[in-house]
């Protein structure tokens, strides 16, 4: 393969300016380059969908349905990752992709004929774009894992997540100004749209590492006869009976009830300062306005119901969570398209590990000595930029010595019922638990979460641990020496020959 200081001479405007910031070489150039834009336009789709689906639930059940779903989704992917393993054992990964698509197509023009013909679709169709979410973003990283080899993706997989981050920038905002000119109906074509795009790519980007026959990328996930391939086991079969899966699995799920219990404690303070705030704006002879920091006072419910109060808490709550989330994706921008590569190559995927579980421990543990609004922003900021580039990216290269099994049932089955039952243990859990129950403070948010970022360190030394073992079992020529020690090098099985399942 060619070299990262190779000549520029004859190479185009893309290469060379993806070369200056990013360990890729010339010769990965345009496949990463398809690859950040298919994970933008999936990005981008998600979007639109969310934009569709929020006034259908609200305006078809409220608030409290909304929350009641993150069940249902949960409920729904029992069924969903069995079908999806079951598929993924019969066809290639080209005809896993394409299939997949289309079947998110079918359902999109299912739910455009049903909101035209007025139908109470909101609460089916939240439940859809959340199992919708997981899974499409899943099967990209699956598929990019599938042809790329342990070294590779610790190179590439930094700069093909600019492409979701700015997918994830563009995504939040340009659908909303489409929305007063293509309505419902127009924008859930134009989904479709985007997913039709979507397979174009995944079959150019196949057809391109189908040519490289020399190369490894092209069948690394490739098992013996007896291996993986002819596994007929599903996807929580595989995560329940190997323990590298197990460690992933319970990573994601600590991770996330970190980040939804975090999620709530900067809603609650938040809250309490908006009405603060707000009740100085309807009575500001009580003193001088507050800042987010001022301490909490006593509001008369006669306050509460004044509109001047509910117009300044909302003007708050709003001007609030605008500058955080517009903060939390400039973090992640700048981490992913400046850092998070360069990251990876100088520390390795083991050492990397340890960088975001260490940061949240700090943070929420300051939180408990020091219980304030802007602390725990800064804290926010920092973990959900870190999750939405750092830790995403390394969640996708963790898969990278996993048999081509693993990459796909195994994997759907992780980030999606794992990740949302994350966020059903956190939220119908530990938020009633602590608030309607046991009447706790945040302060209790901010012991646990100290207690369960521990455990995140400990499972990011066991998973490191055994990702370098898998990496000297299939590559031992990839493994970084510095960060594994002495590790015995096993038969490496020559997969270059073996074939892809017929289907």
């Amino acid at each position: 393969m060619d070299s990262l200081n190779a000549s520029d001479t004859g190479e185009s405007a893309l290469g060379r300016a993806l070369r200056k910031f990013a360990p890729v070489k010339r010769s990965e150039v345009l496949t990463v380059a398809l690859l950040a834009l298919n994970v933008f336009l999936l990005l981008c789709c998600y979007y639109v969908l969310k934009v569709v689906r929020e006034p259908l639930i609200l305006l078809g059940g409220g608030a409290e349905l909304k929350s009641y779903a993150s069940a249902g989704q949960t409920m729904l992917l029992l069924g969903v990752v069995p079908a999806f393993s079951w598929l993924a054992s019969k066809v290639t990964r080209i005809r896993l992709m394409t299939t997949m698509q289309i079947i998110f197509m079918g359902c999109l023009v299912g739910f455009y004929l049903l909101s035209e013909a007025k139908a109470p679709i909101g609460l089916a169709f939240y439940i859809w774009v959340g199992v919708f979410n997981a899974l499409v973003v899943s099967n990209f990283w699956s598929f990019a894992n599938d042809i790329y080899t342990e070294e590779e993706g610790k190179r590439v997989f930094g700069v093909i997540g600019i492409g979701a981050s700015i997918g994830a920038m563009l995504g939040a905002y340009v659908p909303r100004l489409l929305h007063g000119l293509l309505g419902v109906p127009g924008l859930m074509t134009l989904a479709v749209v985007l997913l039709g795009v979507s397979i174009v790519l995944y079959h150019v980007v196949e057809r391109r590492e189908a040519a490289k026959k020399q190369e490894v990328a092209q069948v690394k996930s490739a098992e013996p006869e007896d291996g993986a391939r002819k596994d007929k086991k599903g996807g929580f079969a595989l995560v329940l009976r190997d323990k590298y899966l197990r460690l992933l699995a319970g990573m994601l799920l600590t991770a996330t009830i970190i980040n939804t219990a975090g999620e709530y404690v900067i809603s609650e303070l938040a809250t309490r300062h908006a009405e603060t705030y707000a009740a100085e704006r309807v009575h500001p002879s009580a003193g001088a306005a507050v800042t987010p920091d001022a301490a909490d006072k006593k509001i008369d419910d006669a306050t509460k119901q004044d509109p001047l109060f509910k117009a300044a808490k909302g003007g708050y709550l709003s001007d609030f969570f605008s500058s955080y989330y517009f903060l939390v994706n400039i973090v992640s921008f700048f981490l992913q398209t400046f850092i998070v590569a360069r990251l990876l190559t100088t520390l390795g995927v083991r050492r990397a590990l340890f960088i975001m579980p260490l940061i949240v421990l700090g943070g929420w543990f300051a939180l408990i000595l020091f219980v304030n609004v802007s602390l725990v922003r800064v804290e926010k900021t920092t973990e959900n930029g870190l999750d939405y580039s750092l830790h995403n990216t390394l969640r996708q290269a963790l898969f990278l010595p996993t048999s081509h099994e693993a990459k796909y049932k195994a994997k759907a089955a992780i980030d999606t019922f794992f990740f949302r039952m994350g966020d059903v243990v956190a939220g119908l859990g530990l938020v009633f638990l602590f608030v309607e129950v046991l009447h706790f403070g945040v302060r209790a948010f901010a012991v646990t979460n100290v207690v369960l970022a521990c455990l995140w360190v400990f499972l990011a030394y066991r998973s490191g641990k055994m990702f370098d073992k898998l990496v000297a079992e299939n590559h031992p020529d990839q493994v970084d020496q510095g960060a594994m020690g002495r590790l015995p090098t096993a038969r490496v099985v020559p997969k270059a020959t073996l074939p892809e399942p017929a289907g």
